[in-house]
């Protein structure tokens, strides 16, 4: 049975459409950043297995200096 009306169907304006693309952009770009959060994250904490950095480390700039200054004044 159809609607005495006209039709029914959904159709979308181009306010609609650009909302709707812009939504789907934003979606993406928070994807990518949480990729990229968590790659950061994994990274860091290889490096701090490896003993890289951290605390405890031979490579770790204590007191403002260190290691990685060749003895140059910083």
């Amino acid at each position: 049975m159809s609607s005495m009306f006209g039709s029914t169907k959904y159709r979308e304006t181009a306010s609609d459409k650009q909302l709707r693309l812009d939504i789907e952009a934003r979606r993406k770009e928070e994807e990518q950043t949480k990729l990229d959060d968590e790659k950061k994250r994994k990274h860091k904490k290889s490096r701090r297995k490896k003993g890289l950095i951290g605390s405890r480390s031979m490579f770790t700039r204590a007191g403002g200096r260190g290691y990685e200054t060749d003895g140059e004044e910083t």
